[in-house]
């Protein structure tokens, strides 16, 4: 049980056999022996001789703050109020929605989305209480321990306890409480949870306190003559620049176009009505039906606003007292990126709506002749120019990336339908057609695109598009197109990977796997590619330096 573990620690837990120790940077070691998972190590390792990091998910985020240890399960809360458990689950301590022991962390998915700020495991039950004074509790309830609304035995996940919450007297603070045992019986735990707290002491009441508040010279000190320039240089500089960045907000608001939309009638945004008492339009309203122009001119002045206010963080980079300057120019900054990010999502959703509209409409041949098949043929060759115009609009978050995805759908929807009724007319009557034919060309479009397609192409492309780059070695312009071209390759079997709307059910799911499978094999060529560039440029530049230190 003697170990040396770098690093601060930040706190411990002490098993029977095992010890669990949080570190300063957020992370967690462990080392001992334990058969319920408590060592978070995996199933595989049960015994660690010497303090061994504890493995998070891949998608874990920020760092550990606080653990707790029950009987036989550990709590680990993050400084994002997000729950991971792991450790024995009989009876559903972990609160993962099962009974099945885990030997490393998982997040507790059912309070995901609320804000944790504290964690209790006491013996074989877990407590959480949220931002806005709610506590969850789930593990065993024998007897009705838990105080929830009923008395099931084991709670395999979160549930809140509306007994202990009301908007009047909210939960601040749960602490356990430990009764002392009377003869040969044991001491029992009580979890508090505190509605009042009593205010913080004050510097000076506190052991070793401050005797003078923070600002404040002892003995009557003044500040020195440089001290004093120097504060009233920075409040003179920041006079200035709220000045500027003022006149920089009042234009932000003339612009008007993608600011915030107006959701909740009791918040009221001065800035917002008195602009829209001049049409009477809303924000919602001038991003609807403004021309692609006005709402491209208004991203444009954004942009011109952005390069103010850096060159501005530019000029007082390394002048004194510019803290509170500096955040009041970044939140002018993000500000500004926010609405024009708004704006290029709602031109490039607009830009594939007015696409959708100018497809041509649906021809049904059942209510025509044989002479329909060259109108078919005409409609499918429009069809097709709209759908290659939307697959090459850009588009800038997962809302207009999927709009792009569903029109191009519905297009190949109407191709197929062409073609089948096309296949009706050729064969006289619907008993001769073959309706399979359709879907299998729209798979060997899609082979195409992808045997066209290549990083190379892909490096041409950009550049007859005037696009210039400029990178610090090739491996980072190698590993931008890779990146990118798998992006374009994804994009082309996306809607293939569905099988319950994207995939014909006359079609076998092997020619659509097979085409999935095509797909990913050209992913892992680019990967290949980048992997030999590296690796030739690593022995290029070894054996130059061999060379140079021979001469």
């Amino acid at each position: 049980m003697t170990q040396k573990v770098s690093g601060r620690i930040r706190d411990v837990i002490i098993g029977p056999t095992f010890i669990v120790a949080l570190r300063e940077d957020g992370t967690l070691v462990s080392w001992g022996e334990d058969k319920m998972g408590c060592l978070g190590l995996g199933t595989d390792i049960q015994l660690c001789t010497e303090p061994k990091p504890i493995p998070f998910p891949t998608d874990f985020q920020g760092k550990v703050v606080d653990i707790q240890y029950g009987k036989h399960h550990i709590l680990a809360l993050t400084n994002h109020g997000k729950v991971y458990s792991w450790g024995e689950n009989t009876d559903g301590q972990l609160g993962l929605n099962d009974l099945q022991t885990r030997y490393e962390p998982s997040i507790v998915e059912e309070i995901s989305q609320h804000p944790i700020t504290q964690i209790l495991a006491v013996d074989n039950m877990s407590y959480a209480l949220t931002k806005s004074g709610v506590v969850y509790a789930w593990g065993e309830n024998k007897e009705g321990s838990l105080a929830l609304e009923h008395d099931n035995p084991k709670v395999t996940k979160p549930e809140p306890m509306y007994r202990m919450f009301s908007k009047e007297s909210q939960v601040k603070k749960l602490q356990i409480k430990e009764s002392g045992g009377m003869g040969n019986k044991q001491g029992t735990k009580t979890v508090v949870a505190f509605v009042e707290l009593a205010d913080p002491l004050t510097d000076k009441e506190k052991i070793g306190g401050f005797e003078y508040p923070l600002g404040e010279q002892p003995h009557g000190e003044r500040l020195s003559e440089d001290e004093e320039r120097d504060i009233f240089q920075g409040v003179d500089l920041m006079a200035k620049v709220m000045d500027n960045t003022y006149s920089w907000w009042l234009h932000m608001n003339e612009v008007r176009h993608g600011s915030p939309y107006q959701d909740n009638p009791t918040h009221n945004d001065e800035a917002q009505e008195a602009a829209g008492k001049e049409d009477g339009c809303t924000a919602l309203q001038l991003d609807t039906f403004v021309s692609l122009d006005r709402l491209e001119k208004a991203c444009i002045e954004l942009d011109m606003l952005i390069q103010s206010a850096k060159a501005q963080l530019m000029e007082i980079k390394n002048k004194k007292g510019t803290k509170n300057v500096t955040f009041m120019l970044c939140m002018f900054i993000d500000d500004c990126r926010l609405r024009r990010e708004k704006i290029r999502k709602t031109v490039a959703a607009r830009q594939l709506i007015d696409s959708r509209a100018m497809s041509p409409t649906q021809v049904n041949a059942a209510e025509y002749g044989q002479d329909e098949v060259q109108r078919l043929h005409e409609a499918n060759s429009k069809l097709r120019k709209t759908m290659t115009t939307v697959k090459n609009m850009r588009t800038y978050d997962v809302f207009t990336k999927t709009l792009q995805d569903s029109i191009v759908e519905c297009i190949e929807c109407k191709l197929q339908v062409h073609d089948n009724e096309i296949e009706i007319l050729k064969a006289g009557g619907p008993k001769q057609v073959e309706p399979v034919r359709s879907a299998l060309r729209i798979i060997k479009e899609r082979w195409g695109d992808l045997k066209r397609f290549s990083i190379y192409n892909f490096f041409m492309e950009c550049k007859l598009h005037g696009q210039e780059w400029q990178y610090k070695s090739e491996e980072e312009m190698l590993a931008y197109l890779v990146s990118n071209s798998d992006q374009r390759i994804e994009g082309i079997i996306s809607r293939d990977k569905d099988q319950q709307v994207s995939r014909d059910l006359l079609v076998p799911s092997l020619a659509y796997d097979l085409l999935v499978e095509n797909a990913e094999l050209r992913k892992m060529c680019n990967t290949y590619q980048l992997k030999v560039m590296i690796m030739e440029n690593y022995h290029k530049n070894k054996a130059q330096s061999e060379s140079d230190w021979r001469k």
